[in-house]
Parts: C-alpha cells; sequence; structure tokens
C-alpha cells in the first residue's frame, strides 16, 4: 500500500509523513479506552476515530488517529516527530494490560489521502509536535469542536482536568486561525507577544502559503483573540489579519 499526501504550502516541519503505533493483543482496547479523550468502543473496521493522549494533568503528549489494522490490532497514526514520546508513554501505562505496543513507523503505510500540512492548518486542526509536547490541554486546540473529546465515557488520564475547564468554563486559551506576511516562517511552540512585549500565546501551526504570506494556527489569550498587533521574538509580525475556521468555537458557560 502507498502513502498518499496531498500537496500545497510549506511548513515548518516540513518533509515528514506520519508515524504510526501499533496497540495487539486482547486488551488493547480497554487499555486505550481507559488513556485517552476519545470513545475507543467506537472504532471499527469500517470507520477511524480522532483523540489524544494527555499526562495526569491534562497536558497532551501526541494526537492521533486510530484505525482497525487487517489483523485486528489497533493502529495510532500521529505526526513522527512525536512518535518517541508518544510511545514511551503509552508503554509507561501499559505495563499491567495484555497489549504490545510497537513503533511499526519504518516500513508501514496505508492507501488512505491525508491531508496537506496547509489543508490541515485551514482545516483548523494543529498537531501536537516536539516542540509542543506537554504546552496544550486539548480545548486550546479547540478538540472539544472537533469532536476529539468524548465528555460522557468514563476515566482516562487527564480527564479530571479536562472536564473542570468544560463544565467550569475554565478554557482561557483557544485556537485561532490568522494570515500574516513575514520573511521567515514561525514554528511551532514559538511565543507571540503583544507590542508591549507581553506574551499572549503561542504558534500551535505555521505554513507558508505563498511567498511572504503565512497563515498560522494560533493559541491566544481570549482577551488577546482578536489584536492585530503581535509580534515574535523581536519581528514583528504585519497584516495580521483573523480568517475564520470552518467550525465553531465552544463559549464558556
Amino acid at each position: 500500500m502507498t502513502l498518499q499526501t496531498s500537496s500545497g504550502g510549506d511548513s515548518a516541519l516540513a518533509g515528514s509523513t506520519r508515524g504510526y503505533i501499533k496497540l495487539s493483543g486482547p486488551d488493547s482496547g480497554k487499555f486505550l479506552q481507559g488513556q485517552v479523550t476519545c470513545d475507543m468502543d467506537s472504532l471499527s473496521p469500517s470507520n477511524s476515530i480522532d483523540g489524544a493522549h494527555c499526562t495526569p494533568k491534562g497536558r497532551m503528549v501526541f494526537l492521533f488517529t486510530a484505525h482497525c489494522d487487517e489483523d485486528g490490532s489497533i493502529i495510532l497514526e500521529a505526526h513522527p516527530s512525536i512518535i518517541d514520546s508518544a510511545l514511551a508513554n503509552l508503554k509507561k501505562y501499559g505495563v499491567f494490560f495484555k497489549t504490545e505496543i510497537t513503533d511499526i513507523s519504518d516500513g508501514y503505510s496505508n492507501n488512505q489521502p491525508h491531508l496537506s500540512d496547509l489543508e490541515r492548518l485551514r482545516a483548523g486542526k494543529a498537531e501536537v509536535v516536539a516542540e509542543t509536547l506537554e504546552m496544550f490541554i486539548p480545548q486550546m486546540l479547540n478538540l472539544d469542536a472537533l469532536g476529539y473529546i468524548n465528555f460522557k465515557k468514563g476515566c482516562y488520564t487527564g480527564q479530571e482536568i479536562i472536564a473542570r475547564a468544560h463544565y467550569r468554563g475554565a478554557v482561557k486559551r483557544r485556537m485561532y486561525h490568522l494570515a500574516l506576511t513575514t520573511e521567515s516562517l514561525p514554528r511551532p511552540g514559538d511565543e507571540i507577544k503583544d507590542n508591549q512585549g507581553k506574551s499572549i500565546g503561542n504558534i500551535a501551526s505555521a505554513v507558508r502559503a505563498e511567498d511572504t504570506k503565512v497563515e498560522i494556527l494560533a493559541v491566544l489569550n481570549d482577551k488577546c483573540s482578536d489584536t492585530n498587533e503581535m509580534q515574535i521574538g523581536d519581528q514583528a509580525l504585519t497584516a495580521v489579519t483573523h480568517l475564520p475556521l470552518p467550525y465553531e468555537i465552544p463559549t464558556s458557560p
């Protein structure tokens, strides 16, 4: 099978395809159900499901798309820069379950088309990469709007923090789609400051759309979400434009 990747846009993490973790054994589904934000019981050979694995403090280690493999095992597809951390985190919790967790990135591929970096960004889907490891809770990347979190399932790692943010309206930072002009491409994790030098957020994803035009997904403090004056490091960002996301960002109750 051949991996198909759509073209379009240069990202700060270009050159990568996808990484894959395989979970095999009778307890694989049960183990993941108690670890991740999505409802793994809804996974079947005919569908895939998106979710996140978090620390006990609700900070994301990696985002994934889960598939059923032909042999009945579960394949987690994620950004390749995060595979080693994802593997170590899963193995730490998997020692008491009958599941084998392995990195199968080398030599594995599937025949499903993948979004390009620019298509993914415009869909409002950031990724957790090595530079943003444990930087965000799921709602900061709008995973509740994207359906990556099931608030009705049982306990999982980080659930207390994630549920509290949801039910108490404690999400003070959200991800927004911006376009700007800059010669250098920002990197995920880069700190964003206002024109007074005060930190207001971080880059989640950045892709060069054309020439000096860059589109970013930025996690910003609520009070600064509509600002057009910002800088990364010592570089002031110019021609900042707020673009719509293809979904509605949930508002605090």
